[in-house]
């Protein structure tokens, strides 16, 4: 027998309203959700975009977990459901004016970000959300705890005198390290004769050409002049090498002979060598600079502490009145 239309209909309506909740979370496990925050499911993909969110608008230290993403997830939530409580929810205009203010921070517009959100797969609604709960339990915050947010003089001299103990130590114990002493560094010079052969009468021969280049060797700009008349003379680039680390008696050899002179002749894989001695010069690493923050920089930043610290006080309570069920044991909190 089959059944007209308008009975499929109804009996279609029927199975919804007698279980608004589970089809669409069937729907979302089929999309590896990973927990379920007051009936709304948060699927793996949601983690992924939250992390490239934070990523994008720079509220991520370093690399985020997949399970600090889904913990600002169930806390999005929280302050979602506080926000509808009190009835704070933004207008549509304010969450427009500060998503400009975050724009012109990155030192882009609000298309500009709407489209660095988009690149990450993040859609204009998602971010709207994050803002939504932003503003609004900033609000709750500000209103709960009304005058806990002041900082002291005294408070604001003694985080600085932390600060500026720090960056001394900091300091000291870079400038104490050896590699700050500096080096010397010498600037070398080869000057090789080939021999193809390893023929001793030749390369004896060669050796006594090589003195001639040495004596006719008065600095490392007349090495090729130096070596004129003599048949395949190959001159090297200048190099440089740390003095500390050349063997003692070769450092000692070159000290010896001076700037703009050389040492050898020495036997060298490809034939008979010298090394002429450019210069040396000491080189030592710059000093460390610091700078010192403002005293409103550092005031706002013992602002800032305050404000997350009661904000972890509020979120203590507040989370205690939402449900959560982690669908993936991996995720669940410890």
């Amino acid at each position: 027998m089959r059944m007209k239309p308008c009975l499929i209909a109804a009996c279609a309506a029927l199975m919804l309203a007698m279980s608004p909740v589970t089809a669409p979370l069937a729907y979302a496990d089929a999309q590896g959700v990973v927990a379920v925050v007051n009936d709304k499911p948060i699927t793996e993909r949601d983690i992924t975009q939250r992390i490239a969110l934070l990523k994008v608008l720079g509220d991520a230290n370093g690399d985020i977990s997949r399970k600090a993403a889904l913990q600002s997830m169930i806390d999005e939530q929280v302050k979602l459901a506080e926000i509808t409580k009190f009835k704070l929810l933004p207008t549509d205009a304010e969450v427009r004016d500060y998503i400009a203010r975050i724009s012109k921070g990155m030192q882009t517009t609000p298309e500009g970000l709407a489209g660095r959100l988009k690149k990450q797969g993040i859609g204009e609604t998602t971010f709207k959300r994050y803002v939504t709960a932003l503003i609004g339990f900033n609000r709750i915050l500000s209103s709960k705890y009304r005058g806990r947010f002041t900082v002291e003089p005294a408070e604001v001299d003694a985080k600085f005198a932390e600060i500026k103990n720090k960056a001394d130590t900091q300091i000291s114990k870079i400038m104490n390290d050896p590699r700050m002493k500096g080096v010397t560094v010498f600037s070398l010079m080869e000057i090789n004769l080939p021999v193809e052969a390893n023929d001793s009468m030749l390369l004896q021969s060669r050796a006594v050409e090589a003195q001639l280049v040495l004596k006719r060797l008065n600095g490392c700009g007349n090495a090729r002049a130096a070596a004129d008349g003599i048949f395949n003379v190959k001159v090297g680039k200048k190099f440089e090498a740390d003095a500390a680390k050349l063997p003692k008696q070769l450092r000692a050899a070159l000290e010896k002979a001076g700037n703009g002179r050389a040492v050898g002749p020495m036997r060298s894989k490809t034939g008979i060598q010298l090394l002429a001695f450019c210069g040396s010069r000491k080189v030592t690493p710059p000093k460390p600079k610091f700078e010192m923050p403002t005293r409103q920089q550092v005031e706002r930043s013992l602002i800032n502490e305050k404000f997350d610290g009661l904000e972890e006080e509020y979120m203590k309570t507040a989370r205690e009145q939402v449900y959560v069920e982690y669908r993936n044991s991996s995720y669940a909190q410890q």
